[in-house]
């Protein structure tokens, strides 16, 4: 990853990633990599931010959700944080743990959910005046989700992540071959902004699925 440079005090979501991945490369679990981003939110920035995990929010049908993290800054300005952490089987000994991750969910729901975060944030600057600035965040081994998708037909063309390209605002929906189940469950998105994706490395190591990059978009 790249350390951007900051203004002292400033808050900057890539030096805490790369300040984490030092000590924390690997995660059992989403919530695991939420309670430890948290920690080290917390070690970085002392008392400059109170920070809420599960920050309840009423969405776009007016349902009970919940923001990741919510960070709230000295003068009750909002920061919030959706987080994903989306694995591939893979098994490794670090700092006398073994990680044993599963097959978690297939790469078209990778994608839909991580716009669907954006799009969640997107409403939330919508509906809070004292919004700042969202953070959209997934780690993932999955080397499908950066990469192109080749076939236009494919059922979830619209919600691509490759790697150095845009997502434009707009519709994000399936395609017409898709199975209705899942049209029905995971509806369309409307992005109200462009996006430009960029993965970053996380960590590394030898072994199959062994390579994990990390996506940050921010949402202003």
């Amino acid at each position: 990853m790249v350390l951007n440079t900051v203004t002292k005090n400033q808050f900057d979501i890539y030096k805490i990633l790369i300040e984490l991945s030092k000590t924390k490369p690997l995660f059992c679990s989403e919530l695991e990599f939420q309670f430890y981003l948290a920690w080290k939110i917390k070690e970085l920035y002392g008392k400059e931010y109170q920070i809420h995990l599960e920050y309840p929010i009423k969405d776009s049908e007016g349902k009970n959700k919940n923001i990741d993290l919510l960070l709230v800054n000295c003068s009750g300005g909002f920061i919030p944080i959706e987080l994903k952490y989306c694995t591939s089987k893979f098994e490794q000994n670090f700092g006398n743990f073994s990680y044993k991750l599963k097959e978690h969910s297939a790469n078209d729901q990778t994608r839909y959910k991580y716009l669907k975060d954006i799009y969640r944030l997107e409403a939330f600057k919508v509906n809070e005046s004292k919004f700042i600035v969202g953070y959209a965040i997934m780690i993932t081994n999955q080397y499908r989700t950066w990469q192109k998708i080749v076939n236009k037909s494919q059922t979830d063309y619209d919600f691509s992540l490759e790697d150095n390209s845009l997502v434009s605002s707009g519709i994000k929906k399936w395609s017409e071959n898709t199975a209705p189940s899942t049209q029905k469950d995971c509806p369309p998105l409307i992005l109200q902004n462009d996006y430009f994706i960029k993965w970053q490395d996380y960590s590394t190591f030898d072994d199959r699925n062994g390579r994990f990059k990390v996506l940050v978009t921010e949402v202003k």
